[in-house]
Order: structure tokens, then sequence, then C-alpha cells
């Protein structure tokens, strides 16, 4: 039977990439809790990476967006936010049996055999696994384009996956992680605007890439409008009550909250917590800790990084 030897959430942004030096102090401590971490899941021996992140409009658009959706095979990053156009191994056999699990279970996943993720998942790669050593099997969730799956949903997901992991046949032992949060509010109109300034933008959410007239300039245009964003709000009192939360696993609590609340009080970007949602359904009884947490304005959001290890 497998083993889960360890659990990480941790915050993404993708400023970290083109701005790193506004994050300052704090943000030089967040990369190096990071380095910590990248050498501590290599002495517990971790030889699969379940990872649990999101995307933001560069793989799933309002033409076709699924709830949940899981890589079979092939995985390749997209390379946006200057991040390497990662081949990440996937974890065929474990993947398949998650997706086995789910079908039976009454999990409607989606599914792909040729995977493409954005800096949610490609960023954890960077930081935690940069020489792809460890073969990973990628869990997309939409926490970006309304109505987004709910928190119990979320944490029902993870309790599935836990599931799935118990019952493989392996001995290999499992880290899982989850990317996304904590508050941080994202330029992009909603789907139903109707200023006129955004309707181009609109048009392509609708309908996908295809309406992207040249891609390299449409990409070049959205970085640099984030990259302006000299300082953005983050909500700090709420981001330490989520963390408080998960600490005292108050978990029914955290399942109760409504993309409503979490929008006022956390911006649309925290929607994200719900892959964090994910990885607490799969690790109850897991011991928490926070490694890591600063409002980093300068990154426009709240960066907090939390390990999880097995209870003794």
């Amino acid at each position: 039977m497998a083993q889960i030897v360890a659990g990480i959430t941790m915050s993404h942004s993708p400023l970290i990439m083109t701005n790193e030096e506004r994050g300052g102090e704090p943000g030089q401590r967040f990369i190096q809790t990071l380095k910590e971490l990248k050498e501590w899941l290599r002495s517990i021996g971790t030889e699969v990476i379940v990872l649990v992140s999101d995307d933001h409009f560069n793989t799933y658009y309002y033409d076709h967006m699924p709830a949940f959706t899981i890589g079979l095979e092939e995985c390749q990053g997209w390379g946006d936010w200057d991040l390497p156009k990662y081949n990440i191994p996937v974890q065929r056999d474990l993947a398949r049996h998650i997706l086995d699990t789910a079908y039976a279970s009454n999990f409607d996943f989606a599914y792909s055999l040729a995977m493409k993720v954005d800096h949610g998942h490609t960023q954890v790669i960077y930081f935690l696994d940069p020489d792809l050593d460890i073969p990973v099997v990628p869990i997309a969730v939409n926490t970006v384009a309304p109505p987004q799956p709910s928190m119990d949903r979320c944490f029902q997901v993870g309790e599935m996956i836990r599931k799935a992991i118990d019952s493989w046949n392996s001995d290999a032992k499992v880290a899982i992680i989850a990317s996304g949060g904590l508050s941080h509010w994202v330029p992009i109109p909603k789907i139903d605007s109707t200023k006129p300034e955004d309707q181009a933008v609109l048009e392509i959410l609708r309908y996908g890439r295809e309406k992207i007239p040249n891609l390299d300039e449409y990409l070049e245009v959205r970085k640099q409008r984030v990259t302006r964003i000299e300082s953005g709000p983050v909500n700090e009192e709420w981001d330490r009550e989520f963390l408080r939360l998960i600490m005292e696993k108050d978990f029914p609590t955290l399942r109760s909250w409504s993309s409503e609340y979490i929008s006022e009080h956390g911006g649309n970007g925290a929607q994200e917590i719900r892959n964090w949602l994910v990885l607490l359904g799969a690790l109850q009884n897991f011991d928490p800790s926070v490694m890591y947490y600063e409002p980093i304005p300068g990154w426009v959001t709240g960066m907090a990084i939390m390990r999880f290890t097995p209870p003794a």
C-alpha cells in the first residue's frame, strides 16, 4: 500500500518570477522556506507528488470549464510568466487509479491525456522539483470562473484522493502539494461586464485562445498589465484567520465558506484556497504547521506556506 509522507500548501504569484525584488526581505524568506522544503521532500524519500492547483485562463475558458481535471499521461507547462515550459513526468498508474476511484465514488472528473498547466502548477515545480526528479499527478481545480465547486465539494474530492492513494497497489511514498491564494485581487473583468473596455478580453474568456489574434502580443500585454501593479491590497486579518482555522482543524467552518464570502474578504484571487481544501480533505489526520506567512503587497498577495506531517 502506498504511504502518504507529507503535505505542503503554498501561495503562488507570477510576480515572483518577473518582479522578485518587490517582495523585499519577506519575499526572500518565502523563497528560502521553499528551498528548505525542497530538501525536506527529498530527505523523507518522496517518490510521487499529487499536485493540486488551478488554471488562470490559459488552458480552460468559458467555452469549456471543468470543475476538476486530472492529467493521465503527458503534462506540459505553458511557460507563462518566464517559467520554463516543463515537460512534467506523470505518475500514470496513480493518476489512472485516482480517476477510476473518482468515477467509482461518483466524482465526475474531466481528464486529459495531454494536459497543459500554467504557473499555478509550474511555480511549485520551479521551487520544489526543478530537475523533474519526482513524477507528478497533476490536478486542476476551477477557482477562477464562477460558479466554482463549493469548498465542501473540494474537501470531499480530497477525501476521495486519500481513498485512492490508500488503495493504490504500490509501496511508493507520496506527497500532496496544493498551491494558490491567499488574499489577492486579480485585475480581470467579470464575465457579465458591460463596460466597452472589457469586451475584447471577455471575447477571449468566453471563446478561448482561438479568439486571440496574436498570442505573443496578447500574453505580453497581459503580463504588463499585472506587472504595472506596484502594490496590491492584501487582507492580513482574513489570511491569518484562514490559517488559524486550519491549525485548529476547524474543517466544518472552512467547508461552509461561500464564494461570496471569500471574494468579499479575500478577493477573487482567494478563490484559490479551494486547492488547499482538497489537501485538507486528504490529510485530515496530519499535523499542520505554518512555515511562513507574510502579506506582500509588492507581489499583490498574502503569501503563506504550511507543512503537514503524518501523525506520530
